[in-house]
């Protein structure tokens, strides 16, 4: 189609500026100053100070990716190629990491803020997203909110970890929500259930509408 082969101009074209780049960096080496990076600063047990450290090199290391040099012009199989090719990609995602980590001050899931230790749902029950404008150095982060009040399994424990946590301001009331309506259904199946806890059937494509059977069910 027009589209894939317009992408395919485009990719040449990205990879033929890779070799012409006149530069003095090795993607290998700026790849494995990113891994360094990213698995001491950035990984399941976090600071801010190194968080934020880690941003800043992450920034220059992709500053300095604009000016990477391919030395082999080997026809076919080029990993030196390859490597310049994906490590700005690599990097860019590496600074989405970094970032929402950085501002995301609380601990969850399997990730441990050493300055913020609580899981807190008041203030951080949000997807994180990214964005990059064209030419920018920084990601442009922002958030979604989500809601508790149409979550079956609302925010609490979920058996490991800390039980520690703060909670969501409307946690509670859900809580409360599930448990009268678990009370009221109680004489149906699971299914009843989730449609009146969380109806989404209707969202669904046609073909994805199927209920899903756990082991040894009838469907």
């Amino acid at each position: 189609s027009a589209l894939l082969a317009d992408f395919q101009r485009q990719q040449q074209s990205r990879l033929q500026s890779l070799v012409d780049n006149p530069g003095d960096e090795n993607p290998f080496q700026l790849m494995r100053e990113m891994q360094q990076l990213m698995s001491n600063q950035v990984g399941i047990f976090r600071h801010g100070e190194a968080l934020a450290a880690a941003v800043q090199q992450l920034t220059q290391l992709l500053q300095r990716s604009q000016r990477l040099r391919v030395q082999s012009t080997a026809r076919g199989a080029n990993p030196e190629l390859i490597a310049a090719y994906r490590v700005q990609s690599m990097l860019r995602l590496a600074l989405c990491v970094a970032t929402g980590a950085l501002e995301r001050t609380e601990s969850r899931g399997a990730h441990h803020r050493q300055d913020f230790p609580l899981r807190n749902d008041r203030d951080w029950l949000k997807r994180s997203l990214y964005r990059w404008q064209p030419d920018a150095d920084q990601p442009t982060l922002s958030y979604q909110e989500l809601k508790v009040d149409t979550m079956e399994m609302p925010p609490g424990w979920r058996g490991y970890g800390n039980n520690e946590r703060i909670d969501h301001p409307d946690t509670e009331h859900r809580l409360q929500v599930v448990e009268a309506t678990k009370q009221r259904l109680q004489d149906k199946d699971r299914f009843a259930l989730q449609d009146a806890l969380m109806p989404y059937t209707e969202k669904l494509p046609p073909s994805l509408r199927g209920r899903n059977a756990r082991l040894g069910e009838q469907s």
